[in-house]
């Protein structure tokens, strides 16, 4: 089974920003926003961050903490036990450069974006939501 922490880092980059043996599913939250709301069949939970955010509080049972960067942004600090460090990628952007120890990598998905292509050797794969929404649909090795 692949860490909780790597699924959270996966819903952080379909809710923040823009699985192998399963996949993310979307629907709606409570709020009725359309979000990932499982991914390899662990539940997404949403809620209040302590800043009062309503964001992505837990996957399945790793609950996720935020506070603020080196930068002063507040964002997701933890998934579990697996913090999350930030600092730049090759072009210069301020962004998560690991999860607990899996390094992320970035890279181009296939429609030329420049987004996480990997995190701990395993490779993000992208694809269409039922919203036509290009997003992060899977995992593999």
């Amino acid at each position: 089974m692949i860490r909780v922490s790597f699924l959270g880092f996966i819903l952080l980059f379909a809710v923040c920003m823009p699985v192998f043996a399963g996949d993310i599913r979307y629907g709606y939250n409570a709020r009725g926003d359309y979000v990932p709301i499982s991914i390899e069949g662990q539940r997404v939970n949403y809620g209040y961050n302590p800043r009062g955010d309503y964001v992505p509080i837990s996957v399945g049972d790793e609950r996720i903490r935020y506070g603020y960067n080196a930068r002063g942004d507040y964002v997701p600090t933890s998934i579990g036990d697996d913090r999350i460090n930030y600092g730049y990628n090759t072009r210069g952007n301020y962004v998560p450069t690991s999860v607990g120890n899996n390094h992320v990598q970035y890279g181009y998905n296939p429609k030329g974006n420049y987004v996480p292509t990997g995190i701990g050797g395993r490779h993000i794969h992208y694809g269409y939501n039922s919203h036509g929404k290009y997003v992060p649909v899977g995992i593999s090795y």
